[in-house]
């Protein structure tokens, strides 16, 4: 099965419990720091489009916040829980790769990816697949704004195997290969464990992701027409400056075309 097969399956499988097994995850705090951003480095224009959209919780966010927001996501299935997300009504969302994305999405204002699906691009051309296509969305003045990984946070979270407790459920997971190095593909395995009235019932996904240093990142982006013109830490959903790959959960980058 290829990566992007791999992907596929895994959100597919997890499409219609994904709000609620992430329930913690506070995105709208995300998307505010996504926001600084565009409001700090943007061009003014409130046209948007997010890519690699999952369930639209990030779309809607957006839309909240006043922007005219178009959505797409890998997975059917995600984007299928988007269109029914109250308050999503007025938002288009459609399938599509970040490395293919659907056609005739250009002259945008803004292109965000939240919640680091361009960590699922696995290899240097992927990545440049993606940015390139970021790049021919966006307006002449246009800013793409996206978060990645650290290798700090990979070790931290991944390293060893863990367990967490959810009540009613048990979330264990581990990385294939413990050691984890900078730009390495990180593979790991997700269980989920849940209590039903028959016993526990077990589901499991394979997530098959790398790491993209900020070195990598810049030059990769230069190779797609893009300049990386600010990197901001985050940890949480709080912003930390100079960012730190180390220290810090995420970089979070914003890029113009360049010249």
């Amino acid at each position: 099965m290829s990566q992007v097969d791999e992907t596929l399956a895994a959100y597919e499988s997890i499409a219609a419990r994904y709000d609620e097994l992430n329930a913690r995850m506070d995105t709208s705090s995300l998307v505010a720091r996504f926001v600084e951003a565009v409001d700090r480095y943007g061009p003014g224009g409130r046209r948007l489009l997010d890519a690699g959209c999952g369930t639209g919780r990030s779309s809607v966010a957006f839309r909240e916040r006043g922007f005219e927001v178009t959505g797409y996501d890998l997975s059917p299935a995600m984007v299928a829980m988007a269109r029914r997300r109250p308050g999503a009504e007025e938002i288009g969302f459609l399938v599509g790769r970040l490395q293919e994305p659907p056609p005739r999405l250009t002259g945008f204002d803004v292109v965000t990816c939240v919640d680091v699906p361009m960590a699922y691009l696995t290899g240097t051309d992927q990545l440049r697949q993606a940015l390139t296509a970021a790049r021919d969305q966006l307006a002449e003045d246009g800013v793409l704004v996206f978060d990645l990984n650290t290798i700090g946070y990979y070790r931290r979270m991944f390293s060893v195997p863990t367990v967490a407790d959810r009540g009613n459920r048990y979330v264990a997971w581990f990385a294939e290969s413990p050691r984890i190095e900078a730009d390495a593909v990180v593979v790991t395995q997700f269980d989920l464990f849940e209590r039903n009235g028959a016993g526990w019932e077990r589901l499991s996904m394979r997530h098959v992701q790398q790491h993209h240093s900020d070195r990598t990142v810049r030059k990769v982006a230069e190779q797609s027409g893009l300049h990386v013109v600010a990197a901001h830490g985050l940890v949480g959903t709080s912003t930390r400056d100079p960012a730190d790959e180390t220290d810090h959960d995420r970089i979070l980058y914003v890029a113009r075309r360049a010249g």
